[in-house]
C-alpha cells in the first residue's frame, strides 16, 4: 500500500483537496489559519439517539462520500483511510514498529496530517529540551520543565507525557532529577500524535491505524497506575481538547428526567465541579483535579463510581464508525463501555446531575511517639476500621494515610473524613463514638470540622493539585469487602495484613468508601463486581530512590506483588482492585479488574474489535498479546506489541 502512495506529493496531493469540497452536501468544512481543508463532512448537529445534539465538532466526520472523493481526487490507495470491509485480524504477528520494512514513509504521514487538518505531531518527550542531541535543546525552558515536573497540569498539557513516567521506562527524564539520565529517547512514548478536535480526525486515525497494522494508544491527561496512554511506535491520539461541557437543565432520556451535563472526553474533574457549582447542582466525579472524568476514569469503573451515573456516550468504534451507546442504543457496548475498559474512543457522554448538597469535613492525626507506643497505634487504626461500615452507611466518604514520620514510627492522618449531605453537628454525632474509642486507648486527637454550603468549595479546599511525575514508587492496590470489617476474626486478619506491608517499608493511601445503593446507581454496567460489596479502596506504594536501578526497581516490585500484596490477597479471597490505580503485575488481572463479568467482556471485545486496534496492559483481551524485550516485575512500553502464538 506504502509503496503506490509515495507517488502522491504532500503539495499535489494539497492541491487536489483545496480545489474540491470534501463534505456530503452539507456545506464546506471551513479552514483554519495554517492547515488545510480537513477530510470531514459536516453532519447535522441533531444526528444522535441520545437526545442531547451533538457537539459541534462531533459534527465533522469521515463518510463514504468523503472517502469516494479521495478516491476521484486520483489518492491511489484512498483505501488505506477506508472503513475495514472485512472483520479479519491482520496476519503478522506484530504490529509494524518504526524501522520494519513496512513502516510508512514520511510521505504517507504527511498525507495522514493534510487529511487531519495539520493536526499531525512527530513526538518529542517532554524533557527533550534538557538534551543537546535534541533540536529542541533549551537550558532555560529545560530549568522550567524540571521546576514544574511534579505539577499535573505540565504533562497533562503535553500531547505525549504520562504522570507517572515508570513504565516509560525512564528514558527522558529532567537529568537533575535522576543521575542515570545521561541521553533522552523515545522509550514507550508513540512516534506520532494527533491533537484531535473532532471526529473525523479520530475516525482517519483509526481506520490509518487498522488498515497499516500500526499500534494505536489513545491519551486525555495521562493519570493512570499503569501508564495505559503510551506505547513506542504508536500513533496517538490526545484527545485533552475535546473539552466542551454544556448543562441541560432538564434532560429526558429514557427512565430519566432531570438536571445533566454533557461532557467532552477531555473534561477534567475542576471543569466539570465547577459547573455544577455554577449552575445549582451536584455531580460524582473523582477526587484528583485532573482527572479526565469522560475518558478513562468512566471506562475503568472510577472512584464513587460515577459511570453508573452515566445516560450515554458517543464513540468511534474499532472499525471507525461513529455511534451512540445508551440503554437504548448498542445496549451491550453501553454495558462494556461503563468500567470495562476500551472498547472505542468515546468522544463524550451524558451523566445525571443531583441538588446540592451541604458537606462537612472533619481533619485530624495521631502519631507513635515515646508515650503511643506501635500496638496502641495499630489499636487506634482498628478502631477506626470496626466503623467502616456504619461510616458508609451513613454516606461518608474517608480518605487517609498511614505514613512513615521522622522519627521512625508512623503516622495517621485523615485528608479528609468526608461528610456528604452532613452538617456539622450531624457529622459530629456520627463520629462521637469513634472519638471515643480512641481516647478510651490513649490516643489524643483534636478534630477540626469545617462546614461548607456545597460539594464545590468543600472539595476545593480539602484537595489540593495532586503531586505526579514521580518515579521512585509503583502502587498495588485492593478493595477488601464489607465481611472483613465486620467479621472480627476477618477485621483481625486484613489489620495484619496491612500492618505487614507497612512496617515492611510500604505506605497506606486508604479510602473508606462503597457503592452508591440507590436506583440510578444500580444501573446494570460492567464495573467490577468488587466494588459493590467493598467498604476500602486501599493502595500500598513501594518505595525506592529516584537512583535506582532496574535491578533494583524490579526487586522492589516484585516484593510489593508476591508478598505484600499477596498477604492481602489471602485476607480477602475472591474479591478484587480499581484497575486504574493497581498493580500491573496483579495475578489473574482478569479476575482482579474485572471479577465474573470478564468472560463476557472478552467476547465482546472480540466481537467489537476482531483486529486487535484497542491494546493496553491489563485491558480486556490483553492476555493475547505481550510487548518485547520487556523487564520482568518493570513491564515498560518500550518494544514492539505482538501477538502471543
Amino acid at each position: 500500500m506504502a509503496q503506490a502512495i509515495r507517488a502522491v506529493t504532500f503539495a499535489s496531493l494539497a492541491s487536489l483537496i483545496l480545489a474540491q469540497q470534501i463534505n456530503s452536501g452539507h456545506g464546506p468544512v471551513a479552514a483554519t489559519p495554517g492547515t488545510v481543508l480537513p477530510a470531514a463532512a459536516v453532519v447535522p448537529a441533531s444526528s444522535t439517539a441520545a437526545g442531547a445534539q451533538l457537539f459541534q465538532w462531533e459534527s465533522l466526520q469521515l463518510t463514504q462520500p468523503v472517502l469516494a472523493n479521495l478516491t476521484n481526487m486520483n489518492l491511489t490507495n484512498a483505501a488505506l483511510f477506508g472503513f475495514p470491509t472485512t472483520s479479519l485480524a491482520p496476519t503478522s504477528q506484530c504490529k509494524v514498529f518504526p524501522g520494519d520494512a513496512h513502516w510508512p514513509p514520511p510521505i504517507v504521514w504527511e498525507i495522514l496530517n493534510l487529511l487531519t487538518g495539520d493536526a499531525l505531531t512527530q513526538v518529542v518527550p517532554l524533557a527533550a529540551p534538557c538534551y543537546s542531541g535534541w533540536p529542541e535543546y533549551n537550558a532555560a525552558k529545560c530549568a522550567s520543565i524540571t521546576s514544574q515536573w511534579s505539577d499535573p497540569n505540565l504533562h497533562v498539557n503535553d500531547p505525549s507525557s504520562t504522570q507517572w513516567p515508570l513504565f516509560q521506562g525512564l528514558t527522558c527524564l529532567p537529568p537533575s532529577l535522576r543521575s542515570s539520565s545521561t541521553t533522552c529517547t523515545l522509550g514507550g512514548y508513540a512516534s506520532y500524535s494527533i491533537e484531535v478536535t473532532n471526529v473525523a480526525q479520530i475516525q482517519l486515525a483509526l481506520n490509518f491505524a487498522r488498515n497499516l497494522n500500526i499500534r494505536l494508544v489513545v491519551k486525555n491527561t495521562g493519570h493512570d497506575f499503569a501508564d495505559k496512554s503510551i506505547g513506542a511506535g504508536a500513533l496517538s491520539l490526545w484527545t485533552h481538547k475535546l473539552n466542551d461541557l454544556k448543562f441541560y437543565p432538564n434532560y429526558v432520556h429514557g427512565s430519566y428526567s432531570g438536571p445533566a451535563f454533557k461532557l467532552g472526553a477531555g473534561v477534567e474533574t475542576a471543569d466539570v465541579y465547577l459547573a455544577a457549582e455554577q449552575n445549582g447542582v451536584t455531580v460524582v466525579g473523582g477526587e484528583c483535579r485532573t482527572v479526565g472524568l469522560a475518558g478513562g476514569y468512566i471506562a475503568g469503573g472510577g472512584h464513587s463510581p460515577m459511570s453508573s451515573l452515566v445516560l450515554s456516550m458517543e464513540v468511534v468504534l474499532p472499525n471507525g464508525k461513529f455511534v451512540t451507546a445508551s440503554a437504548t442504543s448498542n445496549p451491550d457496548l453501553f454495558w462494556a463501555l461503563r468500567g470495562g475498559g476500551t472498547f472505542g474512543v468515546v468522544t463524550s457522554l451524558v451523566i445525571m446531575a443531583y441538588p446540592k448538597i451541604p458537606v462537612t469535613t472533619m481533619t485530624f492525626d495521631f502519631t507513635m511517639s515515646n508515650t503511643l507506643s506501635a500496638d496502641t497505634f495499630w489499636a487506634g487504626v482498628r478502631a477506626y476500621m470496626t466503623y467502616f461500615a456504619t461510616f458508609t452507611d451513613a454516606g461518608t466518604y474517608g480518605y487517609f494515610n498511614i505514613v512513615p514520620n521522622t522519627s521512625g514510627g508512623f503516622t495517621f492522618t485523615f485528608n479528609p473524613f468526608w461528610g456528604a449531605n452532613m452538617t456539622k453537628p450531624q457529622l459530629q454525632a456520627l463520629v462521637a463514638p469513634f472519638l471515643g474509642d480512641l481516647n478510651n486507648l490513649g490516643i489524643p486527637v483534636t478534630p477540626v470540622y469545617t462546614q461548607y454550603a456545597s460539594l464545590y468549595p468543600a472539595w476545593k479546599a480539602s484537595f489540593p493539585p495532586e503531586v505526579v511525575g514521580g518515579f521512585n514508587n509503583h502502587a498495588a492496590s485492593r478493595l477488601f469487602p464489607r465481611e472483613n470489617f465486620v467479621n472480627p476474626t476477618l477485621l483481625n486478619a486484613t489489620l495484619a495484613a496491612v500492618r505487614y506491608a507497612i512496617e515492611a517499608g510500604g505506605i497506606l493511601v486508604g479510602y473508606n468508601i462503597k457503592a452508591a445503593t440507590n436506583s440510578h446507581a444500580n444501573q446494570n454496567n460492567s464495573v467490577n463486581p468488587a466494588w459493590r460489596n467493598t467498604l476500602t479502596h486501599f493502595i500500598l506504594p513501594a518505595l525506592w530512590d529516584n537512583d535506582a536501578t532496574f535491578a533494583q526497581i524490579q526487586a522492589a516490585s516484585e516484593t510489593l506483588t508476591n508478598d505484600w500484596m499477596a498477604k492481602w490477597r489471602a485476607a480477602s479471597p475472591g474479591a478484587g482492585a480499581y484497575m486504574a490505580e493497581a498493580d500491573i503485575n496483579e495475578p489473574n488481572f482478569q479476575q482482579a479488574f474485572y471479577g465474573s463479568y470478564y468472560p463476557k467482556l472478552y467476547a465482546l471485545k472480540k466481537q467489537i474489535d476482531p483486529y486487535g486496534l484497542f491494546y493496553a496492559p491489563t485491558a480486556v483481551g490483553s492476555e493475547d498479546w505481550y510487548i518485547t524485550g520487556q523487564i520482568p516485575y518493570v513491564p515498560t512500553q518500550n518494544g514492539k506489541l505482538c501477538r502471543k502464538p
